[in-house]
């Protein structure tokens, strides 16, 4: 583009000095034209001079011999053209040289015309190899990043198939230990922590809370450390004095209930007021209640059924009073945060490593591993008096069971459910699904078939029962109506009466899910084959 203005001024610039050419080159002509006007004068008067000589040279020829009169004529020739000649302005080769010294001048005028554009010209010249530059320089620079992201992105991929293929290596040291230990100190020290609680709502008639327990994907081994796992914890909650938790279940024959509910009812405390330190809530009046606390219906409840999000915020302030008194506070940090029915809490130790704990609250129903939780529900909306059924703890028992009964160690529990979630990335297959797969089969074959050196077949036998579940689009729930539940887990009646639940129901009622379960079921497949050639 700055060409092209460049090239356009000059050539405004060669038309102004062409104009001024023409101008001159018409002088020139008018000058001839005076040039032309006085010789055709001065032939007209040589021509009357001739007329009149030839008057004269006839007298004399009639004189005179014909020799004389043509040597005379002669002499008179020589004579005008000399005249002629003098009276020229210039010769032949004084306009040749005058035209070029013209012609130079020209030549100047012209150079003359574009120099004071020199600048202009410069910059732009300039600015033209600068864009230049910048060009070269941003094209070099993105086929560097071009070769980056190809280089990154190779780098990912052969990073995922070495961690795929250290997956089945025998060979391979497996952060197993670490991982426990992790668990473990984190349920030592809430352990501590609730310890401390329960001695500040001693005086008070807020919800105990008891010593927590460990469930989800961080203690049964579905999030390896190095992903930095969430440690979920169920606080149980038990009534405080003077007060009883009833349990409905909501509608009859739903299994795990989903709309069950904690309603709170007072106890009468008549007798026993000395013993517990406290007046009775149903026989004493608000004025010889005095200055007792209120009960829990005041503050935690709506509607007599106690209250998710109330129960929650209270926890969040009760936990971050109790760590003060911690030893650890002095080196450590704590940050507790409110996440709707349940609360979060980051821990950093004098380390800098941090660890962040969530935790969710339940009430035992009667006295079996299964409880009504503060857990989220997979419904858009849950009301905050809703505590669904949860199985976290009986099959978090389960597995313990299996641990304690595995004298010869073959079973390594985390070992199959990495595998199973490396696997299962990308796949609408929930790890729960496949962990159900796995507590099914643990049941089917002895615990000598678990060892490392049939981790391949029992690998492919995971998978094969989940296809044939798929085909027949039916996975039993683990704990509903299932006879295998070794006895070690205590369960409520109807669970163990009941019909089994269907966790693929869905397939039954969408076929597009279930050309799709068909579909992931294959890439499954493959991906563990390519885990298998990968490891060889």
């Amino acid at each position: 583009m700055a060409l092209a203005f460049f090239f356009a001024l000059l050539a405004r610039t060669v038309a102004f000095v062409g104009d001024e050419l023409d101008a001159e080159t018409l002088e020139r002509m008018r000058e001839r034209e005076v040039f032309l006007q006085e010789q055709m004068t001065l032939q007209w008067q040589h021509v009357e001079n001739l007329g009149q000589s030839w008057i004269g040279i006839r007298a004399l020829s009639s004189v005179l011999p014909y020799g004389k009169v043509c040597s005379l004529l002669e002499r008179m020739r020589q004579v005008f053209l000399r005249k002629r000649m003098e009276k020229l302005p210039l010769s032949l080769p004084q306009l040749e040289e005058s035209n070029l010294k013209k012609s130079r001048v020209d030549i100047q005028a012209l150079l003359f015309s574009v120099l004071p554009y020199w600048k202009v010209c410069s910059v732009l010249c300039i600015l033209f190899l600068f864009l230049w530059f910048m060009w070269k320089i941003c094209k070099k620079f993105q086929r560097t990043e071009d070769i980056g992201d190809e280089e990154s992105s190779i780098r990912e991929q052969e990073k995922a198939e070495e961690e795929g293929s250290n997956l089945l290596r025998a060979d391979v040291l497996w952060p197993e230990q670490i991982h426990r230990d992790n668990c473990e100190q984190v349920l030592l020290l809430f352990g501590r922590l609730i310890n401390l609680c329960q001695y500040l709502v001693s005086d008070t008639f807020f919800p105990v809370p008891e010593l927590p327990i460990g469930v989800g994907s961080a203690y049964e081994g579905w999030c390896p450390p190095e992903n930095e796992p969430i440690f979920r914890l169920l606080v149980p909650l038990s009534a405080p004095r003077g007060h009883v938790f009833h349990l409905d279940l909501g509608a009859a024959g739903e299994l795990p209930a989903r709309n069950s509910r904690i309603r709170v009812d007072l106890e009468c405390t008549c007798g026993r007021e000395q013993e517990m330190g406290m007046r009775c809530f149903l026989h004493t009046s608000k004025e010889e209640l005095g200055n007792q606390h209120p009960s829990l219906l005041r503050d935690f409840c709506e509607d007599a059924y106690l209250d998710v999000e109330k129960t929650v915020r209270w926890f969040q302030v009760l936990i971050t009073n109790a760590w003060k008194y911690m030893p650890e506070a002095e080196t450590c940090t704590m940050s507790v945060g409110f996440s709707g029915r349940s609360c979060r809490i980051h821990l950093t130790d004098i380390h800098k490593t941090d660890f962040v704990a969530e935790t969710v609250f339940g009430v035992q129903q009667e006295n079996t591993d299964i409880f009504l939780s503060s857990q989220e529900t997979e419904a858009a909306f849950t009301p905050s008096t809703t505590w669904p059924q949860s199985c976290a703890v009986a099959e978090e028992k389960f597995f313990q069971h299996i641990a304690t009964h595995d004298q010869g160690n073959t079973f390594n529990n985390l070992r199959y459910v990495q595998v199973g979630a490396h696997i299962l990335a990308g796949q609408t297959f929930s790890p729960y699904q496949l962990r159900t797969v796995l507590m099914h089969l643990l049941t089917a074959i002895p615990l000598e078939g678990w060892h490392v050196s049939y981790f391949l077949q029992r690998m492919d036998d995971i998978l094969r029962y989940l296809r044939c579940c798929v085909e027949e689009k039916r996975l039993n729930h683990f704990l509903i109506g299932n006879e295998d539940v070794p006895a070690e887990i205590i369960l409520p009646q109807e669970f163990r009466a009941s019909q089994p639940l269907n966790l693929l129901q869905h397939l039954v009622q969408d076929p597009d899910s279930y050309e799709q379960a068909l579909q992931e079921l294959q890439e499954l497949q493959d991906r563990l084959t390519g885990l298998l050639i990968d490891s060889n």
